[in-house]
């Protein structure tokens, strides 16, 4: 006779489905996704991976889901994959608690059960210095740079507070020529909160000046870049400054950032050109979408 127990067999019920909708994400790189959560208890449930194929009029459908996962899942969240990182990696975008079926996923958010996003772990300000070149310097430069760091009680502090592990940070400044069109200059890869950016392109090579901490002087044209007349030295005011976390070893291009802009801060005209003065760079509040239990 053949006896078979189930007792201590679990048997599925993979009938849960779920919809994101109002998705206001930008599209990944190739290579990275967007992956779906569920937290039940702290701990994370994937419902799938989200990319524009799975996207229809910025809504998404998740079917097959353990239905006690998601009757019993407290939030949702949305984390930036790819294939080398852990799954679910520390780039953590947007987050949100259920209220009854529905979840609003913000990028500012923390959940009740203890999950918060990456945009509520970092901070980032930056100073408007004078160019941190030789007095003798052939030239007359007559603008100035964007720094990382300020002076305290004649002390250079890092105005970073960022979270490395598997990420790193890359930081641009957009700005637009005379005729209106988009640029994006490329400050560099920062791997650490104090020292050097990846990217001295647009500051002269005086390396006893440059500052031990990310930054640029925006004074002169990379070789081998093609900018228009008169655009060096660079009047920043007006742009715009960007950081954006990305994987380690993604391979960025010097034209192209990833398109996740979490932090950054509008430039305004007439800001203090001060060592001592910095300003806080801001969250990204316009990324969102909304996870709805069926």
């Amino acid at each position: 006779m053949l006896l078979w127990n189930c007792e201590d067999t679990e048997l599925l019920d993979l009938t849960g489905e779920l919809e994101l909708s109002d998705f206001n994400l930008p599209e990944l790189p190739e290579g990275y996704v967007y992956e779906g959560w569920l937290l039940v208890g702290g701990t994370y449930v994937s419902v799938g991976t989200i990319n524009k194929d799975s996207l229809n009029n910025n809504r998404a459908h998740f079917s097959q889901i353990e239905k006690t996962d998601l009757t019993s899942a407290e939030s949702f969240a949305i984390t930036v994959e790819n294939s080398s990182s852990p799954a679910p990696s520390n780039y953590v975008l947007l987050v949100g608690d259920f209220n009854g079926s529905t979840a609003d996923l913000k990028s500012d958010g923390t959940s009740s059960n203890g999950i918060t996003t990456l945009g509520n772990k970092i901070s980032a300000a930056y100073t408007l210095q004078n160019a941190t070149v030789t007095p003798d310097l052939p030239g007359t430069f007559t603008e100035n740079g964007i720094w990382f760091f300020k002076e305290v009680n004649s002390q250079k502090e890092s105005t970073l507070a960022l979270l490395y592990d598997e990420l790193r940070y890359q930081a641009w400044l957009q700005t637009t020529t005379d005729a209106g069109a988009i640029r994006y200059l490329n400050m560099g890869i920062i791997a650490a909160d104090a020292g050097r950016d990846s990217r001295n392109a647009y500051t002269p090579q005086t390396s006893n000046f440059i500052p031990e901490f990310a930054g640029e002087d925006f004074l002169i044209q990379p070789e081998g870049e093609t900018f228009p007349a008169g655009f060096f030295p660079k009047n920043i005011e007006g742009s715009k400054l960007i950081l954006t976390p990305i994987f380690n070893g993604f391979a960025s291009q010097p034209e192209s950032p990833f398109p996740i802009f979490l932090l950054q801060s509008e430039i305004p005209t007439g800001i203090s050109n001060d060592v001592n003065t910095a300003y806080p760079m801001q969250l990204n509040n316009n990324f969102g979408a909304k996870a709805t239990k069926l």
